[in-house]
């Protein structure tokens, strides 16, 4: 099936005019749509960052279009061609982005079937879905890949000792060099101090490590409870983690069955990263290159794709329970 169009759009948030591109597959009918929302940091529409080119919601809209379904991603405000300021931005913001392009797409009634938007998030992206689901309740599910549901204390000490592990290994003057910079002594107390730290001061911006970073974001993040949105959510989930993430523990992904009311299927795919690629050795930030250079492991794209035909025939009903599957990489 060929692409019939591919739109350069942009769409209001806050006064704030941001870009995106929704992808419209040739079809008879309307056909559904999936609105893809970023990960954590100033990301591009195609899920890139400064130093990681991921391209992971390029892959996604591409599969999703050659299976007949539409897909809008869009850059981040401040980010891309979109307009804003990224660096003063929090959580809120984000959500509030996302919110604006479910209205974006609920009226593009001549292209999308505006009864079948669903909204997919990625890593931080995933953890606001429940959220974005419970303000704009005409979503047909959500989708959650790489999911964390702990404190951002949790992930944050948990990410700086597999940091630190990939430090201790590197050699030579770039190892020391590295270590010189990026190296934490005692996670916990860094954490600690970076909460206390934000919690005082009143400033739009702070300083963490060798960057200038949003202390909104930082605030919003620390007290952020995902748990609360999962609870009271009613709409289908589908979600997805990798055995091998070390950002999002796969752990959680099981953990959002027994959260949830309401109708949930929830896969941990061997040996997937949090970039959604097979990790053959220890998952580690450092791999991201390499990994980031293979394509995205099929078994994502079809799970996402018989979820989303489940829906739409209705396998699926709103009075089912909750199940859990692993889904093996074979």
């Amino acid at each position: 099936m060929g692409v019939d169009l591919e739109i350069e759009v942009t769409f209001q948030s806050d006064k704030l005019l941001l870009s995106g591109t929704l992808i419209v597959p040739e079809n008879d009918i309307p056909p559904p749509c999936v609105i893809l929302i970023h990960g954590s940091g100033a990301q591009d529409r195609d899920g890139n960052i400064s130093g990681f080119n991921t391209q992971i919601f390029k892959y996604i809209a591409e599969d999703l279009a050659q299976r007949g379904i539409a897909s809008f991603r869009y850059d981040k405000r401040g980010c891309g061609q979109s307009k804003g300021n990224f660096k003063i931005a929090g959580l809120s913001e984000m959500v509030d982005d996302a919110c604006a392009a479910v209205d974006f797409i609920n009226n593009q009634t001549s292209q999308i079937d505006p009864n079948k938007i669903y909204v997919l998030g990625h890593s931080e992206g995933a953890v606001l879905a429940p959220e974005i689901a419970a303000r704009r309740k005409q979503l047909a599910g959500i989708v959650m890949l790489c999911a964390s549901l702990r404190s951002f204390e949790e992930d944050g000490i948990k990410n700086a000792e597999v940091l630190n592990r990939d430090l201790d290994n590197m050699s030579g003057l770039k190892g020391k060099l590295a270590r010189f910079f990026f190296y934490t002594q005692d996670p916990l107390k860094t954490m600690t101090t970076l909460r206390k730290k934000v919690e005082k001061t009143n400033a739009k911006r702070m300083w963490v490590s060798f960057t200038r970073v949003s202390t909104k974001f930082y605030r919003e993040t620390f007290n952020y409870d995902v748990k609360s949105f999962l609870k009271d959510n009613r709409h289908p989930i589908l979600a997805i983690g990798g055995q091998k993430d070390f950002q999002c523990h796969p752990d959680d992904t099981l953990l959002i069955l027994d959260l949830s009311s309401s109708p949930t299927e929830a896969y941990v795919i061997e040996g997937m990263d949090h970039t959604l690629r097979y990790q053959q050795e220890a998952p580690s930030i450092l791999s991201y290159a390499a990994s980031c250079s293979a394509p995205i492991l099929k078994e994502v794209h079809d799970r996402i794709y018989i979820w989303l035909s489940d829906q739409e025939t209705n396998k699926l009903s709103r009075t089912e329970p909750a199940t859990s599957s692993i889904y093996m990489l074979s």
